[in-house]
């Protein structure tokens, strides 16, 4: 099984747990990207929580909304 199908099976199991787990969006497909400011984030997903939200993996630190938008450079 390649690593896409894999990564999707997974995802699909922990949002029909609800597990309290972030994942990568997008059906757990989403990758890490650089920001502007030289920030490593993965956009995620909380499936217990419905919520979906960064992770800077540097720090290994889900951001909320005001430092999110500071590390993508909008504010």
């Amino acid at each position: 099984m390649n690593a896409t199908l894999s990564r999707s099976a997974s995802y699909r199991l922990a949002v029909s747990a609800k597990a309290d787990l972030w994942l990568p969006a997008n059906g757990g497909t989403e990758e890490p990207f650089t920001t502007r400011n030289g920030v490593r984030l993965l956009y995620c997903f909380n499936p217990r929580l419905g919520r979906h939200a960064y992770l800077d993996l540097s720090c290994d630190h889900i951001l909320d909304d005001d430092d999110a938008f500071r590390a993508l450079g909008l504010i």
